[in-house]
């Protein structure tokens, strides 16, 4: 987390080196990263904002149209004037008139203050705005997403991922910029180099640059980065001549009127290229256990049906045995759309975040046993297909997860199985993936998930989201 606020820092001092901005660091969080659910607010407050914005709109124009009409109106005056010169009787009053009784009433036009509900609507909702933590959180879950799954940048700007078009919106250069930030402070010189070519293509194509005047990224700035993102991997050449462009732009720019002589004696000696900063995030592993390929054993893997309990008997249930010898399960469509939603809205108002692994990205609501019928109801459906008691005091935990979100349940406690419903189908990644008995497991909405702790062979981890609404709910089985 030291780091991660470092370079949020870092961030801070990059983009308002230009634009002489005030942005903050506020050490909380909305939870908007972690959780899909908690995004649905900051949904909702951007259309109050995009309507709010209208409005000040609105209260601009009508300051403009009498604007208009009061230069229309001294043009008129000032036109007949000057056609006919000389001492004119109606033209003289008409003048004095109007400059002793019309142009106060301009002044006080100019001064007007227009807007001021609009700004006050704004101001009143800053606190609901992402805070620096989730701004933070953000970065890393995309950051997360690219290098586990290796995404290639281009892809990822222009809606691709994983070779599946999943937006024709494409980002744009502030995002782009963003993530040339994020590999640049960790010394990922050429990939931060794409994204901020990315960034200075998507900026030349957009069809209003103008618009980029209010905010606080300009074109000089993305220069800038890409002057240390090829220095930093020795392609002096390049980082001389987007240098010098900076300089076209800015011939007093101090630090680059440094940085090119520094450059110039830089290219006439060996390279000695600089480390990258250690994987904070520690996504090397998971990159290997998500990347691996888990081809199924056909030839292992049994289903039957379950009839051995009375509801069993009313609703037969699909068990698919995917490992003979370690005993994991999946019982398909254990559970109903109904009883699954049910369970979702009991589980949305005690979501919280958990101070336990940066892995966690996912919000968890731990339910009681004798909460409500719909815990009872899972209980006892776990048990029917396992066999298994319940341990009364071990909650039911209901996960959503969020950009990038994983799970790793923790099966050190002496629980004899695991159970894990998904609770939800989603597009991409969430896969439950066992390395040491080759096997990936997708979401599948209503099917529960079951296997027996009985040595180090199901060790398992989840791997990120990529495209969803993931949710899952996990029991410990005694």
């Amino acid at each position: 987390m030291v780091k991660l606020c470092l370079f949020f820092l870092f961030l801070m001092a990059a983009v308002c080196l230009q634009a002489g901005a005030q942005l903050q660091y506020e050490a909380k969080s909305h939870d908007i990263t972690i959780s899909l659910e908690s995004l649905l607010p900051m949904i909702q407050l951007k259309e109050a904002y995009v309507n709010n914005f209208k409005s000040y709109e609105e209260a601009l124009k009508i300051q403009l149209k009498q604007v208009h009409l009061a230069i229309k109106h001294a043009e008129d005056l000032l036109s007949a004037l000057t056609a006919k010169p000389g001492h004119n009787l109606w033209h003289q009053f008409r003048l004095i008139r109007h400059m002793y009784w019309d142009w106060p009433q301009y002044l006080k036009l100019m001064q007007k203050v227009f807007g001021s509900k609009e700004i006050a609507m704004s101001q009143s909702r800053l606190h609901e705005q992402p805070t620096g933590i989730d701004f933070e959180e953000a970065l890393g879950a995309i950051y997360k997403l690219q290098t586990v799954y290796s995404l290639d940048p281009g892809d990822m700007a222009g809606g691709i991922l994983r070779g599946k078009r999943y937006s024709r919106k494409k980002w744009g250069p502030s995002e782009c910029f963003m993530f040339g930030l994020v590999n640049l402070y960790i010394k990922h010189y050429e990939t931060a180099e794409y994204w901020l070519e990315l960034a200075l293509f998507y900026y030349d194509a957009h069809r209003n640059q103008k618009q980029f005047d209010t905010m606080v990224m300009k074109y000089i700035t993305i220069l800038e980065m890409l002057v240390e993102a090829t220095k930093g991997f020795g392609r002096f050449s390049a980082s001389i001549e987007h240098a010098h462009e900076v300089l076209s732009i800015q011939p007093d720019h101090q630090y680059m009127l440094k940085q090119l002589s520094k450059l110039q004696l830089l290219e006439s000696q060996p390279f000695k290229r600089s480390q990258p900063e250690e994987d904070v995030l520690h996504l090397h592993n998971l990159k290997t256990l998500c990347a691996m390929s888990y081809p199924r054993k056909v030839n292992d893997v049994h289903c039957r049906y379950l009839r051995s309990t009375p509801f069993l008997q009313l609703a037969p249930i699909r068990q698919e045995n995917l490992d003979n010898e370690a005993h994991v399960y999946i019982y398909h469509d254990l559970f109903n759309h109904e009883e699954i939603e049910a369970l979702k809205s009991l589980a949305r108002p005690k979501l919280k975040r958990q101070k336990i692994s940066s892995n966690f990205t996912c919000m968890i609501a731990q339910l009681s046993n004798s909460a409500q019928d719909i815990i009872r109801t899972v209980n006892r459906r776990i048990q029917d297909v396992s066999g298994m008691d319940m341990n009364e005091k071990e909650m039911l935990q209901v996960v959503n997860y969020g950009i990038a979100g994983r799970y790793d349940l923790d099966d050190s406690a002496g629980s004899a199985a695991t159970a894990l419903i998904f609770m939800s189908n989603v597009q991409q990644g969430g896969e439950t993936v066992f390395p040491f008995l080759s096997l990936r497991v997708k979401p599948q909405k209503g099917s529960l998930l079951l296997w027996r702790n009985t040595d180090w062979s199901v060790l398992h981890n989840s791997c990120p989201l990529i495209i969803g609404n993931m949710w899952v709910a996990t029991k410990k089985l005694n």
